[in-house]
């Protein structure tokens, strides 16, 4: 059986569970993955393994980092590129990504020789495989840093590899003990520090702010065209809302977004309403359930716009709400222009809305013990329903298959107006402010 059945059988195990005993299974599970995968005997064996595995290198001058297979994934894994170009400011550091990401990464200056290669998610096609096996023999790499479970580890060769499961062990570990801020991006730039711990005598500490994008001026320009096409004016407030995920577990619920979008009509904001690619067409699903006067404020960011000119769009909004799905990773990354270096607005809001997936994992949160903020100069917020059968199996949302959807429940929609609603009394102070310098 190999590796992706075997996934995909568990899986569906741990979903019949918590269908059949939906709190009992959730606690069962909980109970046997962190005793099992994140205990303490555990985590000292798979470090002792990376640490093992790091002295067959004779030297550290040139890495190769594997990146998981989607989109957030790439910009999760510029954790463990910053962390490894702090601890060696002279080495050279490649980077494997999904194709699709190569406008957001390239001009990363962490990053050696950028490498987008993926096609293919929630597994890698064959041609995935033979360009990244292309890669590894064409040089001769130090270490290589798989952080993909669905690449086996084999096909690198006889090399110094460290995979996944030491980040996976502490997540799991943090996840029970809930002492640790156990987001996934600040996790995979304290892996380098944990597993170079031996042959470093720099520890990377907790300087680590969070991922970065870098967009080319014609992504911004293209961003900024858009608004001045549809007449917006570019001091005035923007909500931009991505209805779409990846998978049913982790997309909020049809209802709740259109209740959401009904009360954000009642402000005083432009509404941006993205695309969906998954679930095609839900956004004019959405703004069909609404009334006339409230569709008429919504504006449609249309399929095409391609990913660096999306991420631009965010950069420039007040508050970008979203699931736990690729964009989210993007509104909370720090934004810099690609030609300049320089900073570009990031003072957009991020609040999201979880349901399925451990939000201490995935989500930000710059008020909430236990997480990890948006790198914006904002606030991030993290919502969460009071699902009974969450449980840390759900972090591999693709692989569920709960045959109904509970992960939403009692979900507290007010506090998520609220602080919608707060932040955009801010923004419409700022704007008035900025109003009246251009008067003046």
């Amino acid at each position: 059986m190999d590796k992706q059945t075997q996934l995909n059988a568990y899986f569906r195990l741990s979903s019949l569970i918590t269908d059949l005993f939906p709190s009992g299974g959730a606690r069962f599970l909980d109970f046997f993955v962190q005793r099992t995968l994140g205990n303490r005997v555990v985590a000292g064996t798979v470090k002792h393994g990376a640490r093992k595995s790091l002295s067959k290198a004779r030297k550290f001058r040139s890495f190769l980092v594997v990146g998981d297979l989607n989109i957030g994934d790439a910009i999760i894994g510029e954790g463990v590129v910053y962390a490894l170009r702090q601890s060696f400011p002279s080495a050279r550091i490649d980077y494997v990504v999904k194709k699709v990401t190569e406008d957001l990464l390239d001009g990363n200056p962490d990053v050696t020789d950028l490498f987008p290669v993926y096609v293919g998610a929630p597994f890698p096609e064959d041609s995935d495989i033979e360009e990244l096996t292309r890669i590894t023999r064409a040089r001769e790499y130090d270490v290589i840093i798989n952080l993909s479970p669905m690449i086996d580890n084999r096909i690198f060769g006889q090399k110094s590899v460290l995979n996944y499961t030491m980040i996976a062990s502490e997540l799991i570990r943090n996840e029970g003990s809930g002492n640790s801020v156990n987001n996934i991006v600040y996790q995979a730039y304290r892996f380098v520090a944990d597993a170079f711990r031996a042959h470093v005598p720099l520890d990377p500490g907790d300087k680590f702010k969070g991922s970065r994008v870098y967009l080319s001026r014609n992504a911004i320009e293209t961003a900024e065209s858009f608004l001045t096409a549809h007449g917006i004016d570019p001091w005035s407030p923007i909500v931009f809302v991505n209805p779409d995920a990846s998978a049913r577990f982790t997309r909020v619920p049809f209802d709740i977004q259109r209740n959401l979008l009904k009360w954000i009509s009642t402000q005083e904001c432009t509404i941006l309403l993205g695309a969906g690619h998954v679930e095609r067409y839900i956004e004019h699903e959405l703004a069909y359930s609404l009334s006339a006067a409230e569709r008429n404020k919504i504006i449609f960011v249309p399929a095409s716009f391609k990913i660096d000119a999306y991420t631009a769009l965010i950069d420039r909004a007040d508050v970008f709400i979203t699931g736990d799905t690729g964009p989210l990773h993007l509104a909370a990354a720090r934004k810099y222009s690609r030609e300049s270096g320089k900073d570009l607005t990031n003072k957009t809001a991020v609040f999201s809305i979880f349901g399925g997936t451990p939000p201490t994992i995935y989500g930000y949160d710059s008020v909430a013990s236990g997480f990890f903020p948006a790198n914006q100069d904002a606030p991030s917020r993290t919502f969460v329903g009071n699902a009974p059968c969450r449980n840390i199996t759900c972090i591999n949302k693709m692989a569920k298959t709960c045959k109904e959807v509970r992960c939403f429940q009692e979900l507290d929609v007010k506090e998520i107006y609220r602080e919608i609603s707060s932040h955009l009394q801010v923004s419409r102070k700022r704007y008035a402010r900025e109003v009246g310098i251009f008067a003046k």
